[in-house]
């Protein structure tokens, strides 16, 4: 009875590390929510410059404010 509850639990533990390292290729989503998209952009790699509105409306480039001191981009969730 203890060999056959180890092998379901192993059996379980393996298909959690294969379900999980699919869903990190992105095979699979992680639920129905998820809505990533792997890029080609990697760690090291300059952002691109982009244009993007700020709170006051103007339109911003990434561009002039590296000019002046560096950017660090932060993406979270508000939920």
């Amino acid at each position: 009875m203890i060999g056959g509850i180890a092998a379901a639990v192993a059996l379980g533990a393996a298909g959690w590390f294969a379900y999980m390292k699919l869903v990190q290729k992105g095979v699979l989503r992680y639920n129905r929510w998820d809505r990533r998209v792997r890029g080609t952009l990697g760690p090291g790699q300059p952002a691109p410059d982009v244009e993007v509105v700020g709170y006051d409306g103007a339109p911003l480039r990434f561009s002039t404010l590296w000019r002046e001191r560096p950017v660090v981009l932060i993406f979270g969730s508000c939920t």
